[in-house]
């Protein structure tokens, strides 16, 4: 709230005096000469202008169609901000009817020998791109872009949706030095405007009403049509309520690490549509429950007539399962749709092409692949059903609605609980959702249509073992071998970075900036195993890994296996911390002393709790003759911790920093 409160203030007392010229067109010299942003140097690029204006067409023939206008201008700095350059208008459609682009206007601005000099788009580098059933994307690149270059682009979207408002953006990953907003909405629909929550950034919105008028003329014969056509001038007059922002100074949004996705804690406006009220008519109201929201999806997107087609597959499952116990079949149905139909990269949780169809054919989206594993395992006598989600990038919706969800995965219900399973992931096992789909909570539909929520957040620990066996040599080098063994999602992280890397390139990629070392006999088990632990094995020869002075030696405790620096650096902190699962790491390192030494000095023992039971770390030495022994564990309960949370997880991160970094003094006898 502190914070939400302090941007407000620093917004409000920032505005400046705006002299330039925001018409179509009336880019300034300056505006292209400009290097930096003022305020924010380290700006790849800048939104220099943004228009929105959202209001709607009346036309007797075909009556209200929903239009935006869209009006940007963005200046670029360097060559990191020309993805600015490649613009991506969606839209929405479905099988009779969809939203389309019309009127792009768009220019590159640029200095060419001291003048100014524009490059327009050519209409023939406008594309159009069937994304999928619901979804169609316009797509152009502009030209001549450069940096330095400023880009103006100008289009509408005409939409046949009149009651479904997309959410108007207040902020980005870049600055924004200029955002007018302008919601002009007839008096037949009652919105409900909802800030994002998550944003600390709030920008006020100006409220009032305004009127409509629109004039037409109405023909009419006299006489059954034999006589003289008469014409007569009609009106139609109704209230706007409008909604209206102006606002200079939008920081970008600050990238942090350990979030889920950026673009999730954007300041933003988004509309709910409570009730629509026509003439001479009464009011329809259209808020929602989740469960209503469930059961309409599960009946109106054919994900029913989906799980319960089962003859396109009958007779190969029927032979992959013969024989086999009733407990192996699982594995064996999740394995056989998961290595066999490959996911196209597309979300939903719509059939996109169809269970039958993806089948044959190996390939088909979220939707196709999960509802043909739902309907494989009840053909095999297994409870499962569809559980709908919204993926990291789609964020998590404010109020119940059919467009909070944008993916499905599978429910096995068991009498201990819900097993969670998503075959579109090349690398998960029974029990491991992707990251994607790790967000907020899903909705699981049953076959009764009934409904409720279920966690998607891990709720059982992964852990990460190392262990190194170390032995000093005559030149002060260090020869060690090491043993890594990764259970749960760790082990599945390790298949997502490494599953597909080429032996020579692992090697390099474990060398590097662990200093002079040479790393050999390299072995990796279970790698191809989904599901299952994945341990490795390897040798190594390390000359600079610890310090000689005065015949004393220094070495790190964990030697290159500790966390060098805090990943928590920033004194304050707008976003929650979120790691990807509750985690512990095991460290242990067993160093036999080189004849002619003794130990010194060692660091002390140490314990540390994060907050109340949030986490711990253990730091602990022990000594048995000729060997040292330094064991650590660090243990993390949580997946989220919020920004209040920040100082507490920061000052617990530099503890651990701290301690690792601490050396193991031997002394010659």
């Amino acid at each position: 709230m502190k914070n939400s409160i302090l941007l407000i203030l620093i917004l409000l007392l920032s505005l400046p005096i705006n002299a330039q010229n925001y018409k179509f067109g009336k880019v300034s010299e300056e505006e292209v000469a400009q290097t930096e942003h003022p305020e924010h140097k380290e700006a790849n690029a800048a939104v220099l202008y943004r228009k929105q204006e959202v209001y709607y067409e009346l036309h007797k023939q075909t009556g209200l169609t929903l239009i935006t206008q869209i009006h940007e201008r963005i200046k670029i700095y360097n060559k990191e901000g020309f993805d600015w350059a490649n613009k991506e208008i969606k839209v929405h459609k479905n099988s009779s009817t969809g939203e389309k682009v019309t009127s792009v206007k768009a220019y590159t601005y640029n200095l060419v020998d001291g003048k100014l000099r524009e490059e327009k788009l050519d209409k023939r580098d406008i594309f159009e791109e069937e994304t999928s059933r619901y979804r169609k994307t316009t797509k152009f690149t502009m030209p001549a872009v450069t940096e330095s270059s400023v880009i103006e682009i100008e289009y509408t979207i005409r939409s046949p949706f009149i009651t479904s408002l997309d959410a108007v953006p207040l902020q980005d990953v870049i600055p924004i030095d200029r955002l007018e907003v302008s919601l002009k909405i007839p008096e037949f629909f009652g919105f409900k405007i909802h800030y994002n929550p998550r944003s600390p950034l709030i920008i006020p919105i100006e409220q009032s009403q305004g009127s409509f008028t629109y004039n037409y003329t109405q023909s009419k014969r006299a006489n059954l049509g034999m006589g003289e056509t008469k014409f007569e001038r009609k009106k139609v007059e109704y209230l706007l309520n409008e909604y209206s922002l102006e606002q200079d100074a939008i920081p970008p949004l600050k990238n942090e690490n350990y979030i889920d996705y950026l673009k999730n804690y954007a300041a933003y406006i988004r509309l709910e549509l409570q009730y629509t009220k026509y003439p001479n008519s009464p009011i329809e109201n259209y808020s929602q429950s989740w469960e209503g929201v469930a059961k309409s999806i599960f009946n109106d997107s054919d994900l029913k007539k989906e799980i319960g087609i089962t003859n396109y597959y009958k007779d190969d499952l029927d032979v992959l399962l013969n024989g086999k116990k009733q407990e192996e079949k699982v594995d064996l149905i999740y394995n056989y749709v998961r290595d066999n139909i490959k996911w196209n990269d597309y979300v939903g949780f719509r059939a996109e092409v169809g269970t039958r169809k993806a089948y044959k054919e190996g390939l088909g989206n979220t939707g196709d692949i999960n509802l043909m594993l739902i309907s494989m395992l009840r053909y095999a006598g297994f409870k499962t059903n569809p559980v709908l989600v919204s993926t990291r990038s789609h964020g998590i919706p404010l109020y119940p609605t059919r467009e909070g969800f944008n993916y499905v995965v599978v429910g096995l219900e068991l009498p201990n609980g819900v097993v969670l399973m998503d075959a579109t992931d090349q690398n998960a096992g029974v029990g491991e959702l992707p990251k994607r789909a790790r967000n907020w909570q899903g909705r699981i539909i049953r076959e009764d249509g009934s409904s409720g929520w279920l966690p998607l957040l891990p709720q059982i620990k992964s852990v990460n073992t190392n262990r190194l066996d170390l032995q000093l040599k005559d030149d002060f080098s260090i020869h060690g071998r090491v043993l890594n063994s990764y259970y749960g999602l760790h082990a599945k992280t390790f298949r997502d970075k490494h599953g597909k890397t080429n032996t020579d390139n692992y090697v390099e990629m474990l060398e590097k900036d662990k200093g002079n070392i040479v790393i050999s006999n390299v072995e990796i088990h279970n790698r191809e195993d989904k599901g299952e632990n994945v341990r490795q094995t390897y040798e190594f020869d390390l000359k600079n890994g610890i310090e000689v002075i005065n015949s004393n030696i220094y070495i790190k405790p964990l030697i290159f296996g500790g966390m060098t620096e805090n990943p928590f650096k920033e004194n304050e902190r707008n976003y929650p911390v979120i790691f990807d699962f509750p985690s512990v790491e095991k460290n242990t390192v067993n160093l036999m002393i080189p004849d002619g030494y003794e130990i010194s000095s060692i660091p002390e023992n140490f314990d540390t709790m994060l907050g109340e039971g949030a986490g711990q770390f253990i730091f602990k030495t022990t000594v048995a003759g000729k060997f040292l022994r330094v064991e650590t564990i660090m243990d993390l309960n949580n997946i989220v911790y919020t920004s209040a949370d920040y100082e507490m997880l920061k000052e617990f991160f530099a503890q651990m920093v701290e301690k690792q970094s601490e050396a193991i003094v031997l002394t010659k006898v």
